[in-house]
């Protein structure tokens, strides 16, 4: 009998961490890690991103992806936000955070294309953080990418005539 409760212990201690995991909230790395963010030279809203480009994360005004992108390219050099690692991850959810701290879907700038997910700044598309059991192409109808499905920085596809806010990115 006993190994049978110590079984279903270390099970639900499992579990128990499972759904501490999913229910992550930036908070902590985001006053940490990032908590000094460096304006960019365009005006106070933008931030910097990386070496050589800048984010502004447009949480009030939802769009659908095409909208959401001809909205960053009214912006010199303006696209959605490219994502390559798990700092540019990072950087781009506590920009999200710190913008406001309810967790939305936002669009970013991955999309499906001929032989799979790119980027509309046409850089690699070399980094992802896709939730379990995505990009599923549900309905063959999922061709965008939005952030934080049911949780902080993970990603779905999804139909991209959805209305989402979106974050955008300046290349300098």
């Amino acid at each position: 009998m006993r190994p049978v409760v110590v079984t279903a212990v270390l099970l639900l201690v499992v579990l128990m961490s499972m759904s501490a995991s999913a229910a992550w909230n930036p908070k902590e790395m985001c006053l940490t890690k990032y908590h000094h963010v460096t304006k960019c030279r365009i005006d106070a809203d933008w931030v910097q991103f990386g070496k050589d480009r800048c984010l502004k994360v447009f949480h009030s005004s939802f769009v659908n992806n095409a909208n959401a992108r001809k909205k960053c390219k009214t912006y010199a050099n303006g696209e959605l936000v490219s994502i390559h690692s798990v700092a540019e991850l990072e950087q781009v959810e506590c920009a999200m955070y710190w913008a406001t701290t309810t967790r939305l879907l936002y669009w970013i700038g991955l999309h499906r294309g001929g032989k799979g997910f790119v980027w509309t700044d046409g850089t690699k598309h070399d980094y992802s953080k896709w939730f379990s059991g995505q990009p599923d192409n549900s309905w063959w109808d999922e061709h965008c990418v939005e952030m934080n499905y049911r949780g902080w920085g993970l990603w779905n596809d999804a139909a991209c005539y959805w209305s989402h806010p979106y974050v955008c990115q300046i290349t300098l």
